[in-house]
């Protein structure tokens, strides 16, 4: 039974997070920030939903399906799952952190997650961690509850969260090695991970998985070749910079007070003698997923978000205990951190212009300018009987095929050889049959895709300033007669 005082503490979480969240919506929806290149991507996956795409498991694209089609397309229809599906997984931490600890650790877990920096910025955007998050946040939820209740419900719902979870992204993989973790350090979490119950949870994740492994097998395996190749392995440098990048990078993700909080915590059980069944759950799901990426930064590189997961187990840990120290004045402190840099995020997301006054223009340039590029081609487009818009560039290619509408002819990628690296590469490659191209293409590779063709006059470009007072140039050429990739120089 729920008691009291922890029903009036979860409504109360639940009024912020809704409070919060509404916010999210309604900057949303008036920003005028364009769609970053991935986000463009995903849009263009999600016009014919599939079992897999190249770079990515289907999950994003099938979400993205589902909110234009009641929404319509436009910027903010297509995000809009990001700070719903955040405002979830902050009600999931809300569970976790009573279940680890009490009710009033549940809600300041809850409120921390929802204000970290990391998740600020990701509610403006739709990503494939939105859904990764969400679905770990359930798995580690149900976990905990099977750790008390004998009955099947619980490790059904761990099984499909995990299942659906690596449907957002293979990242969901480390919940197993979480798992284990849990099994060797807490009795308790051993009774359920070594028992059928356990073995329910990981059959039913495959299982789950199982139509988008099809999908590899028919596509020679893309999306996994692609996740091998983003770890880069078989160019290992051993940096020892890119360590300290992307540890420092830990500390903006989760915020500086909140990462001395879980370090601390991790410090207090290593040392103690004390030490909850279930402080011992939350370590296993966040330490081991974060010291293998931190790992791999070492290796060769990693992106700051790549240990996100880690955070979710992270959170009620480290709140836990920043409620003990000074009374937790420290985590309001940290609110007040992270509270000041959202609300900077919101103004920025409504006033674009006020990140290049405030100095932070240059992390905004690829949100910016593509509705521009994407209104010239399609003007220049209509100037000529093309058969075709190139360009060399993915990203451009994603902008093109969500802003260069409505237009008369397909959108394809030029390749400098046969090897295949990405989605549009696989699934729309320029072919020598095209007879006549409107080839849009950066200057500094004009010359050397200019050189596939029979002939290439330049008829215009786009010139956009864009944040951090940059400027994106695009070339526009009339190129006939492609010769085909083998022969370019």
């Amino acid at each position: 039974m729920i008691a009291a005082d922890d029903r009036k503490l979860f409504r109360i979480t639940l009024a912020v997070v809704a409070a919060i969240t509404l916010v999210r919506v309604i900057v949303l929806i008036v920003s005028p920030l364009q769609l970053y290149p991935d986000e463009a991507q995903y849009w263009w996956w999600a016009q014919t939903p599939d079992l897999g795409y190249f770079s990515k498991p289907p999950l994003i694209a099938w979400i993205i399906w589902a909110f234009i089609a009641v929404f319509g397309d436009s910027e903010w229809a297509l995000r809009l799952a990001s700070p719903l599906l955040h405002a979830g997984t902050a009600l999931l931490l809300f569970g976790i952190g009573r279940r680890a600890f009490d009710a009033r650790t549940g809600l300041w877990s809850a409120l921390a997650y929802l204000t970290l920096p990391g998740v600020a910025y990701s509610c403006g955007l739709i990503s494939t961690d939105v859904p990764l998050l969400f679905c770990w946040a359930l798995a580690l939820y149900a976990f905990f509850r099977a750790l008390d209740d004998a009955g099947w419900r619980w490790p059904i719902i761990c099984g499909l969260a995990v299942g659906f979870g690596l449907l957002s992204k293979y990242a969901m993989a480390y919940f197993f090695l979480g798992a284990a973790f849990a099994a060797i350090a807490s009795p308790q979490a051993r009774r359920v991970v070594l028992s059928l119950r356990g073995l329910v949870v990981l059959l039913l994740a495959l299982a789950v998985l199982s139509p988008n492994v099809i999908w590899n097998a028919q596509h020679h395996f893309a999306t996994v070749s692609h996740t091998e190749s983003n770890a880069n392995w078989s160019h290992a440098h051993f940096s020892v910079l890119n360590f300290l990048n992307f540890f420092g990078g830990q500390f903006g993700v989760f915020g500086p007070i909140l990462m001395i909080g879980f370090i601390a915590a991790l410090w207090r059980l290593a040392r103690g003698s004390e030490r909850s069944q279930a402080e011992l759950v939350l370590a296993s799901f966040s330490l081991p997923a974060l010291l293998v990426i931190i790992g791999q930064s070492f290796i060769s590189d990693a992106n700051a978000n790549w240990a996100a997961p880690a955070y979710i187990a992270a959170t009620p840990l480290a709140v836990a205990l920043l409620l003990r120290v000074w009374n937790g004045r420290t985590l309001w402190a940290s609110f007040a951190l992270h509270g000041t840099a959202f609300v900077l995020l919101w103004a920025i997301m409504v006033s674009p212009p006020f990140a290049n006054a405030i100095g932070l223009g240059n992390a905004f340039k690829r949100l910016e300018g593509w509705r521009e590029l994407g209104q010239a081609v399609v003007a220049e487009a209509k100037r000529a009987p093309y058969d075709a818009i190139v360009t060399d560039n993915r990203s451009v290619v994603a902008e093109l095929l969500y802003y260069a509408r409505p237009r008369t002819v397909s959108v394809n990628v030029w390749s400098r050889d046969a090897r295949v690296t990405d989605h549009f590469q696989m699934t729309m490659p320029l072919t020598p049959a095209t007879r006549r191209v409107l080839l849009v293409v950066e200057p500094g590779s004009a010359p050397i895709v200019t050189a596939t063709f029979d002939s290439a006059m330049r008829v215009g470009a786009s010139v956009v300033p864009v944040g951090g007072h940059h400027i994106r140039t695009e070339l526009f050429f009339d190129a006939r007669d492609y010769r085909g990739p083998a022969r370019a120089p």
